[in-house]
């Protein structure tokens, strides 16, 4: 299973790789426990141990005996400081090398809980039709059928589901925007849904078919694009590099955005797309990228 990842730095994901290692078999029953006791104890027996503190001095000389012999108390508590500043040291690595973004247990019932709607709410239709064609002697199954599925119905509760665990997973107090774009022919045509209600999209679809929209880029690339700030973005002088139109975006206004297509299984076609708007800048990182395609991927499988 690929699991989502979040783009760290070098560092994080170095020490990533040595906690991984630390963790393995072999490490951490073998090696481990050999570098963090061996040690200590060697030196707490030469100490405490006449015998001991004799062979050392016939390896070592008469001087490094002398300071074992003076100095057993300070050697105890070093090698009980020795082991607990070790420990503090790999719980540092260990702690360092989280990632700074990941899905929780609570993110991932919320995100159940988004699909459990859309799923529920099928089943109940289901259910519904099951009990109106009991007894009726002719069937249609394309009627049976599209009361069942209800796009109209279903889809916009995917994408208020998909607000909700947005705004749910954001490290933010900001707004979250969803809207659904149907595309035709590699340009988007209209909005096909969108949550909440109270902030319907204030640039016309069919204006994002401009090259320099986040929406086009994605449908370009194939693709999730994330801008952070776009307010950042407006100010590159050469619209080519913009990843971002402008549209009806005040001169006051921040923000991230993001746009994800929807691939057709059997066309190969992008024939929507998920683009998720905040009111504040870096509440969507590209750093990030991996791990928000994973929620929107769960979603909009259903769709």
């Amino acid at each position: 299973m690929i699991k989502p990842v979040v783009e760290d730095s070098k560092g994080k994901k170095s020490c990533r790789k040595l906690v991984e290692i630390s963790e393995s078999w072999f490490v951490r029953h073998l090696f481990r426990p050999i570098f963090f006791l061996f040690p200590p104890m060697l030196l707490t027996f030469t100490a405490t141990r006449k015998g001991l503190q004799e062979d050392i001095v016939d390896l070592a000389g008469q001087s490094v005996g002398s300071l074992l012999n003076n100095s057993a108390l300070v050697i105890i508590i070093g090698t009980y400081l020795y082991v607990v500043i070790l420990k503090a040291i790999f719980a540092g690595i260990k702690d360092y090398s989280k990632p700074e973004k990941e899905l929780k247990v609570d993110d991932l019932i919320a995100l159940i809980k988004a699909i459990d709607i859309v799923v529920g709410d099928k089943t109940k239709r289901m259910g519904n039709e099951a009990k109106s064609i009991i007894n009726k002697p002719n069937i249609c199954a394309k009627t049976t059928f599209e009361q069942i599925t209800r796009p109209d119905q279903q889809i916009p509760l995917l994408i208020a589901g998909l607000r909700n665990v947005f705004e749910y997973m954001g490290e933010h107090q900001s707004t979250f925007r969803v809207g659904l774009i149907r595309v035709i022919n590699n340009k988007p045509d209209e909005w096909f849904s969108f949550d909440p209600a109270s902030l319907p999209p204030r640039t016309p679809a069919n204006k994002l078919s401009a090259p320099s929209s986040t929406v086009s880029h994605a449908i370009k690339s194939r693709s999730v694009i994330i801008v952070e700030n776009i307010q950042k973005e407006l100010e590159k002088k050469s619209k080519k590099d913009r990843r971002f139109m402008k549209g009806n975006t005040q001169e006051n206004e921040n923000g991230s955005q993001l746009s994800y297509p929807i691939i057709h299984s059997a066309t190969g076609e992008v024939e929507y797309v998920i683009t998720i708007a905040t009111n504040r800048e870096d509440c969507l990182k590209v750093k990030y990228k991996e791990t928000f395609a994973r929620n929107k991927e769960e979603l909009a499988s259903i769709i």
